[in-house]
């Protein structure tokens, strides 16, 4: 399948290039990354508190090196990159990370296929392949299927598969009305087990909001809003609708030569709005009880010269379910110094800090103190 996809970008590109008369406007390009990394790790046994540290060097290439190309035909274009594998997730091979057209039909464009939420907004931290706060307040969750459009006007409107999954767990039993975690599920909903969740979905996950700018400032924001129903197939009836609801806004402040960055979110069931992975046990509708999540990060640049720029930023993120003892809090900081060497070479060393703080059981969670250098070639 891996060599099928493979093939298959190959192959368009070739005959992009080789059949004049189809007036293709072709452009490939590509990105590697190669992270170099001291990491500290201090872990907390959640039953006694002891603490345990694990030290590493790593050298690998990092998830997101990618090669792709642009084509444009008129008022059509489109976009297909293949990433890397990922070092945590090796076994899963290449990844197709983006693959999508679109239509310039005069007001506006037409956008459908395989992209990140519209909702992405990341800081310039490039610890862990460029993670950018990913799950540290900021909101990027993968890619998803999706149809969007967007007008000349800033507005826009996005329509993305359905996000299900997540079910924290909590002392409660499922006999009392409790959920349990995970299960085997089908997106399309046409699986069901006795001993398993179900989840049914409706209607698609809807994202809409607004880019815009004015002098110094580039602003925007927006909502988002996802739905399914959900069954626990070991008890009769143990069922419930999740609502997730999300708003977001962030800006951009260019005060050359500094500039400010600034991403704020808040909303309920953030964890299943995105199914992301990565979000804190407390953002999960659980117990019956829904959950409330707020968060977002600051971060301050400034271009020394044209080679030289410098970046540090916080973040910070809290959720909250009745159904857990205590809100479930996480943070990350980072400064790093981006060299560009050449045109095409840069550098970044930088320290991070990674810390999941507390858990919704009141225990202390882990924490990585990083530094290294990420080394990073485009063509």
């Amino acid at each position: 399948m891996k060599r099928s996809i493979i093939g298959a970008v190959v192959l368009g590109a070739t005959v992009a290039l080789a059949v004049p008369a189809m007036a293709l406007d072709v452009t490939p390009y590509g990105t590697i990354r190669i992270g170099t990394w001291y990491t500290s790790n201090t872990h907390y046994d959640p039953a006694t508190g002891a603490s345990q540290k694990d030290s590493d060097f790593s050298l690998d290439l990092q998830g997101d090196s990618f090669v792709g190309m642009r084509v444009k035909e008129g008022d059509f274009s489109g976009l297909a990159e293949l990433g890397a594998y990922n070092p945590k997730n090796r076994g899963a091979g290449v990844e197709l990370r983006m693959l999508f057209g679109d239509w310039n039909f005069g007001e506006g464009k037409l956008r459908f296929g395989y992209l990140p939420s519209a909702y992405v907004f990341r800081s310039e931290q490039v610890f862990d392949a460029d993670g950018g706060f990913n799950a540290y307040g900021s909101l990027f969750d993968g890619r998803y299927a999706q149809i969007k459009v967007s007008m000349n006007n800033g507005f826009y409107l996005a329509l993305m598969k359905t996000s299900t999954g997540g079910f924290g767990t909590n002392s409660t039993s499922n006999s009392t009305g409790g959920w349990k975690a995970g299960g085997v599920f089908n997106n399309t909903a046409t699986n069901y087990a006795t001993t398993s969740v179900d989840y049914d979905t409706f209607i698609p996950k809807t994202v809409a909001g607004y880019e815009g700018a004015s002098g110094f400032v580039k602003y925007g924001g927006g909502v988002a809003g996802n739905y399914y129903k959900v069954t626990d197939t070991t008890v009769t009836n143990l069922s419930a609708d999740i609502t997730s609801l999300m708003g977001y806004a962030h800006a951009t402040i260019d005060l050359n030569p500094v500039e400010l960055k600034f991403h704020l979110y808040g909303g309920q069931n953030l964890g299943d709005l995105m199914s992301n992975g990565a979000a804190t046990t407390g953002s999960y509708y659980s117990g019956k009880k829904n959950s409330y999540t707020y968060g977002g990060f600051g971060q301050v640049g400034y271009t020394a010269s044209d080679k030289v720029k410098v970046y540090t930023g916080v973040s910070y993120e809290t959720s909250k379910n009745d159904n857990y003892i205590k809100d479930d809090n996480k943070m990350a900081a980072f400064a790093n110094l981006q060299y560009s060497v050449t045109k095409n070479v840069k550098i970044v060393p930088e320290v991070s800090l990674l810390n999941d703080l507390d858990s919704s059981t009141g225990a202390k969670e882990s924490r990585i103190y990083a530094g290294g250098v990420k080394w990073e070639m485009k063509f």
